[in-house]
This record gives C-alpha cells, structure tokens and sequence, in this order.
C-alpha cells in the first residue's frame, strides 16, 4: 500500500510545524496512512486527522486564555516558577479542556478517517499510554499535560500525563499503525549555558534523559524531518506560530523527494497489509 505514516513529536509551540509539514505532503499528493502524536504533536495528529488544518484558527479556538502569548517556556522561568508556588501543578487546565472541546466537539478517536494515535504517559507507573479510542479532546488533553505545569487527566483507573515522558516521537505507536514511519523532531537545539540554581540543573537533566530517549525513538523511524530552528523557541511563544509553521513547510519540502520514494508500494508492505485479511 502506498503511503506513509507519521510520528509527530512534542514541543509546544513548535507542534504548529507538524501542520506545515503534512501541508506539504498533502500538497504532493502522499497517502498519509497513519497519525501518532505525543504533546503538541497529539494535538496536530488529531487537528489534521479531523479537517482542522489551519494553524491559526487551531490556535484561536484552544488557547484564548491566559497563558497563550506568554514567552515564559525557558528553563529559567519555570525554576522561578516552581519557587514561587508550592502546588501540585501551576496552571488549571480547564481552558484549554473548553478549547479541545470546541475544536473536536464529540469526535471519537476511532472515528477518524486516518487510523489515530494518541501517546500519553501513566504518572504513577511510567508506562507509555497509546490511546485509540474515546473523545479526542480528552485524548489530546491528557497527552499535552505537561508534569508540574497542568494536572493529570484521569482516563480509566489511570493518571495521564504528557507524552514527551516516555517517548518524545512516538515512532512505535505509529509503527503499529503503518510499516513505513516519517519521524518529525521539533525539538529545540541542546542548551548552551549551565544551570545557574539547583532546580534548573534538575530539569536541564530532565531534558538530556528526554533527548536521549527521543534519539533511541528515531533510529526505529525510516526517516525524520528535523525541525532543527535557527535558535531555541520557548514552548509558550505563541507569537513564533507563523515562524515554525513555515520552518516545518521548508523541512518537509527538503525531505520531499525522499519521503516520495518511502511511499512507494514494496513486497514487504503488500506482506504487511496481508495480516490485516480476514
């Protein structure tokens, strides 16, 4: 079967990039088989899976609150932040919940017209979530609850957290989707600067134990867009939207010729496809 599928990993704002990407692969008309997301890239997997594949209106109708425009994503701010506040999480999640819900309404992950993958986290136990069915708003919630900042979604007996703790690119969940697996990395560059307090060294290695994760992830994919920005964009920086999207446009047009020749029909694939026969 021709076509590929995509794991699309987390970075907050940078998630937007995901939607210039299958923008460009739409554009040259390849199959997309398949859509595995974790964090940003669960909200862009189930945005583009259900028709939502403007980056500003997705952006309007979730996050028209208070944190949205903030540039309050680095390292150093969220240290001054757990300082100051001594609470299980900084932020509520209830107006993004409102947002989730007006962008997917009462869709249902097993009602997409692309097989969909959710990747989120069990905080109690550590162990990768891969959500196929149930409310999409609730999916993409859960994935997005970033630890410390958002609280835990509940979602049968478990607490879901964000994906990016198990698995920064879901390569497997979409490699049980489709054999043929298009990583996209929006990862920022590696810090340049030490910690200057004892919290930031905590989560600075927090970061490298995610990053090496995420690099052992993308060796099982057959080929990754990088988004690879010319300088960190912090996970909050709502005004950089315009820039990741076209950034992820250029990426997936540089790797374009590449991913044409993945998504050609092979025997292995046609093998593949066989096992799903009755």
């Amino acid at each position: 079967m021709r076509g590929v599928a995509l794991a699309l990993g987390g970075g907050g704002v940078r998630g937007y990039a995901h939607l210039g990407v299958l923008a460009v692969l739409e554009e040259a008309g390849i199959p997309i088989r398949g859509l595995a997301g974790s964090s940003a890239g669960a909200l862009a997997a189930a945005a583009y899976a259900f028709g939502h594949k403007d980056p500003w209106k997705v952006h309007e109708a979730i996050f028209d609150q208070e944190i949205a425009g903030r540039k309050g994503g680095n390292l150093r701010t969220l240290a001054r932040l757990f300082t100051a506040f001594r609470r299980p999480h900084l932020f509520e999640a209830e107006r993004i919940a409102l947002g989730l819900q007006r962008l997917f309404g009462e869709a249902r992950l097993e009602a997409s017209s692309i097989p969909l993958a959710i990747q989120a986290a069990d905080l109690l136990t550590g162990e990768r979530v891969v959500l196929r069915q149930g409310p999409v708003w609730k999916a993409v919630l859960a994935s997005m609850a970033i630890p410390g900042l958002f609280p835990p979604v509940p979602w049968e007996g478990r607490l879901l957290v964000d994906g990016d703790v198990v698995e920064k690119v879901p390569v497997r969940a979409a490699k049980e989707l489709f054999p043929k697996v298009v990583a996209v990395d929006v990862s920022n560059p590696p810090p340049k600067k030490g910690p200057k307090t004892a919290l930031e060294a905590a989560l600075l290695a927090g970061e490298a134990s995610r990053r090496r994760l995420k690099d052992l992830a993308l060796w099982e994919a057959d080929l990754v867009i990088a988004l690879n920005p010319p300088m960190a964009i912090d996970t909050f920086d709502h005004e950089k939207l315009p820039l990741v999207y076209e950034l992820g446009k250029k990426r997936a047009r540089e790797r374009l010729k590449e991913v044409q020749a993945l998504a050609r029909v092979r025997l292995k694939d046609l093998a593949w496809a066989l096992r799903f026969r009755p």
